[in-house]
């Protein structure tokens, strides 16, 4: 169980909802803060920075035709049904991003359970999905609370880049859970993984506490030396990092400090976003900033995949600053955004965009984080919203 400083202890799981109770917690803050008097000032202040801000290889990449490819999802369950597995063929994704979350792998030091993350990979890879695994969150026997990143001694550092060799072995391109996956699924292909995800949102202290430029160019480094020893080949991927962090840098201020890191530049093969924003127009500019951040250190020929982004199916609320469309409002929104980095996606070297979320969690607190509840293109009950669609068409 994770001690956490505010309400009742929740299940160590718990830290993986949107993405858990504290990141979501924060988030739920942070729109809060802007309620009453303040919101409109402050929004109208973080528009107005946004916009003044924006300007306009010893990597490999992966390159796909048209925009098949190009669109996928979140999925923030802790398991993988089969009523899921075929609903996300049906979206079209071919790429799910997904926590292969690591206190519930090695609750105990070098005792791994992959059973759920065999499950996860093996019924997607079934219908032609990749997954992109967020590596992340220490177990209590390497550090006391999830979010602390493994770095505070030799032996939790060792055990993070164990836990990442492992994990590569396992699900990378030969890995011995690809021998299994053939004899149980004849002749479908492995789908192995070529990307991992290091660590979530960086930037927001209930993600990583602290939330440090330094400690990240840390942990990049030992996940970037252990994924390569294992895969020449594979990507590592910045972990996806809140355009506007209410506790931390913004994406673009963090990125630029792990820049100034000795080395870290060469950490990563794939920058990430995760562009929530009260409009389109908020979205192209978040990119900007992180393209303009990229170029200034001579880092252009990296991809920048859009990690997360999307916006709640609940009515708007000027409280949340655009976060909620109303149900046929985020449709025309997910297709005007998509529409807009499609468009984009060579001039700005866009690697891939994947909607926050697949399919809504049940129950959740709607005032504490309305667009967390209902960003899904699926209700709970797996009835589809007008986005479902809408977002079906990009990948069809």
């Amino acid at each position: 169980m994770l001690r956490r400083r505010l309400g009742p202890t929740p299940t160590e799981g718990n830290i993986e909802g949107r993405w858990g109770t504290e990141t979501m917690r924060e988030r739920g803050f942070a729109v809060r803060k802007l309620i009453g008097l303040a919101a409109l000032v402050a929004i109208a202040v973080l528009l107005v920075a946004s916009a003044a801000q924006a300007g306009g290889g010893h990597r490999h990449h992966h390159h796909h035709n048209g925009s098949k490819g190009f669109f996928g999802l979140n999925y923030s369950f802790k398991e993988i049904s089969s009523k899921d597995a075929s609903m996300l063929k049906k979206s079209g994704a071919k790429t799910v991003r997904w926590i292969m979350f690591w206190p519930r792998i090695e609750s105990s030091s070098g005792h791994f359970d992959w059973s759920v993350p065999d499950k996860f990979v093996g019924s997607l890879a079934a219908k032609g999905i990749r997954v992109l695994p967020i590596m992340w969150g220490s177990p209590r026997w390497v550090e006391p609370q999830a979010i602390t990143p493994p770095l505070n001694t030799q032996a939790a550092r060792d055990a993070w880049q164990q836990y990442l060799k492992k994990a590569v072995k396992r699900y990378g391109p030969g890995g011995k859970f690809w021998r299994k996956f053939k004899q149980d699924h004849h002749k479908r292909k492995p789908v192995p993984i070529t990307t991992w995800d290091i660590w979530n949102e960086p930037n927001l202290k209930g993600a990583m506490n602290p939330p440090s430029p330094v400690l990240y160019s840390q942990l990049l480094g030992l996940a970037h030396s252990a994924i390569k020893k294992v895969d020449k080949n594979a990507d590592v991927m910045f972990g996806g990092l809140l355009g506007h962090s209410p506790s931390g840098a913004t994406a673009w201020n963090f990125l630029d400090q792990v820049y100034q890191q000795p080395g870290a530049k060469k950490h990563f093969d794939v920058a990430a976003i995760h562009a929530y924003a009260g409009s389109t127009s908020d979205v192209m500019d978040q990119v900007h900033q992180m393209r303009d951040v990229m170029k200034r250190n001579g880092d252009q020929k990296t991809p920048l995949w859009i990690a997360e982004m999307g916006w709640g199916s609940l009515p708007k609320n000027p409280a949340n600053g655009g976060q909620t469309q109303g149900l046929q409002g985020q449709k025309k929104i997910l297709k005007s955004s998509f529409t807009k980095l499609k468009k984009k996606r060579k001039a700005l070297n866009i690697g891939k965009v994947l909607w926050f979320n697949f399919r809504d969690p049940a129950g959740g607190n709607t005032q504490f984080c309305a667009y967390c509840t209902s960003a899904g293109l699926l209700r709970n009950d797996y009835s589809p919203k007008p986005a479902w669609d809408a977002f079906r068409k990009f990948t069809h």
